[in-house]
């Protein structure tokens, strides 16, 4: 249960970001992903006061090896689309989409229905892959050609299973922006 609760909030959240980037204006965006940050890092570090505010999300939705850094997977969410925007503009919302709907519809597939694990990640499973792409290929068809859609999911649900050792809610909405700006 907490896994469906944590993964509903992290597409919705994250995919709130979407008309924040499209129709703001780009010092707007920047303010707001800055703040965004702030308050983030400041709940990492378990500053008092943020910790009370927030300390009801953070109940609710955080996993228990986290709670030494509650909103960890949050602020590495928020720096990498801040570093996406700041390189791609606008085409950040490639990386936005690829990491609400790949990462958290994966992540939900390989928990609840994962069986087979990736040779080479076993960490990982094919199930929590195969949503990770058809998740992000949905949703970027919103955006996109259907061929760069398909293209960018392919590559992306690739790279998300890869056993890197940096936390993908940073590299995923880098590497997918970087992607929808190459093809």
């Amino acid at each position: 249960m907490l896994e469906l609760r944590r993964q509903i909030f992290h597409i919705l959240s994250i995919l709130s970001l979407v008309p924040l980037i499209l129709y703001l204006p780009r010092w707007a965006v920047i303010l707001t992903l800055s703040l965004g940050i702030v308050l983030n890092l400041l709940l990492v570090l378990r500053n008092p006061f943020v910790l009370r505010v927030f300390s009801p999300l953070v109940s609710l939705l955080e996993r228990k090896e986290n709670l030494s850094k509650p909103g960890i997977g949050a602020l590495w969410a928020l720096l990498g689309v801040f570093v996406s925007y700041l390189l791609f503009g606008k085409g950040a919302v490639v990386g936005v989409v690829v990491l609400a709907l790949g990462d958290g519809l994966s992540t939900l597939a390989g928990k609840l229905i994962g069986r087979h694990r990736l040779f080479y990640n076993p960490e990982k499973s094919l199930e929590g892959t195969l949503a990770f792409f058809l998740g992000s290929f949905l949703g970027l068809s919103f955006f996109l050609e259907p061929l760069e859609a398909f293209f960018i999911s392919l590559v992306c649900a690739l790279f998300e299973s890869l056993p890197l050792g940096v936390d993908d809610n940073l590299t995923l909405p880098i590497f997918a922006s970087l992607l929808g700006e190459v093809i």
